[in-house]
């Protein structure tokens, strides 16, 4: 403790104080994207569904606000007509997720980010070739919790090797999203 004022230490741990774990079973329906963002190809003719799981495994109180770490797993297919073919991908996905509320509660406004791996069934889907079917997964959330503890989103998620091989032409899609809490 030297070198640390006991005023800030006691701060710290005052305002540092572990919240309840929580889980969410979370159903997801949506669109692939176009080359707008990361993508170089568009998929935005493909539909999505999908679930996922999250465990709420640690969670702080700081001024800043609820801060929480998750562990998600998720699948979703997408699947699109291309070139007079049906085509599908199906994608596993297992991440760390960072959640922030802003208003310091277990409900109201809330975003978060994830980063983590998945797993692709095919390499080509739409106009896009991948290089591997092992890839990262990022996605960004805004959403907005319920006081019953049910919430809806908005996701973002893109999945790519990250440039450990070329070329990485990256795979986008957003959805919707219900999470119900238990």
């Amino acid at each position: 403790m030297r070198g640390i004022p006991p005023a800030l230490f006691l701060g710290t741990l005052i305002n540092a104080a572990p919240v309840m774990a929580d889980q969410e079973f979370i159903i997801s329906a949506g669109k692939g994207l176009d080359n707008t963002l990361i993508q170089s190809e568009s998929i935005s003719s493909a539909e999505m569904a999908g679930f996922s799981y999250a465990h709420d495994f640690s969670g702080f109180q700081f001024r800043s606000g609820l801060w929480q770490w998750w562990v998600q797993g998720s699948y979703s297919r997408l699947w699109e007509q291309h070139l007079g073919e049906d085509q599908h991908q199906e994608v596993l996905e297992l991440k760390p997720v960072l959640r922030w509320y802003p208003g310091g509660n277990h409900h109201g406004l809330f975003a978060e980010a994830g980063v983590g791996a998945a797993y692709l069934t095919h390499k080509s889907f739409g106009d896009i070739e991948l290089t591997t079917k092992p890839n990262f997964a990022l996605h960004f959330v805004g959403g907005y919790r319920l006081p019953g503890g049910c919430s809806v989103s908005l996701r973002y998620s893109h999945f790519s090797n990250a440039y450990t091989n070329t070329p990485n032409p990256g795979f986008d899609f957003a959805s919707i999203n219900w999470h119900f809490s238990f």
